[in-house]
């Protein structure tokens, strides 16, 4: 019974830390997919892809729903830590300061919102 205890003390922490690595790397790579797809986005408009663009038009995507109706995405991926299309986003009009309310004009940049921390030290909010 004693060895069971301390076999169970060992192999949980390492479940854990594995559950938590293995969703640290679904969220690089989700936020990797969508960064990506909203700069394919912005060449396409550049290139005129989608049409001719108006003055003051930005390049950028109004919404993250914008990239799967261009078909640079299937879907919007799920927040691997939430299981939610909870995603935050940048526009470009947003100040600098930090602040993680965007005006909504564009979707310049995505983030996970969280003060958690990743493995490595940093937190999920600066992915």
């Amino acid at each position: 019974m004693a060895i069971l205890s301390i076999l169970a003390s060992v192999v949980l922490p390492y479940a854990e830390l594995t559950v938590k690595r293995t969703k640290e790397l679904a969220l690089r790579q989700e936020l990797r997919d969508l960064r990506r797809a909203i700069d394919q986005y912005k060449e396409n408009v550049e290139k005129g892809v989608y049409g001719p663009r108006q003055p003051g038009d930005s390049v950028y995507p109004k919404t993250l729903q914008v990239l799967v109706e261009k078909r640079l995405l299937r879907k919007v991926p799920l927040n691997p830590f939430t299981q939610l299309t909870d995603w935050k986003t940048r526009s470009t009009t947003d100040p600098l300061n930090g602040n993680p309310a965007s005006d909504g004009k564009d979707v310049f940049d995505v983030f996970m919102d969280s003060q958690d921390k990743g493995l490595d030290g940093t937190a999920y909010h600066t992915w």
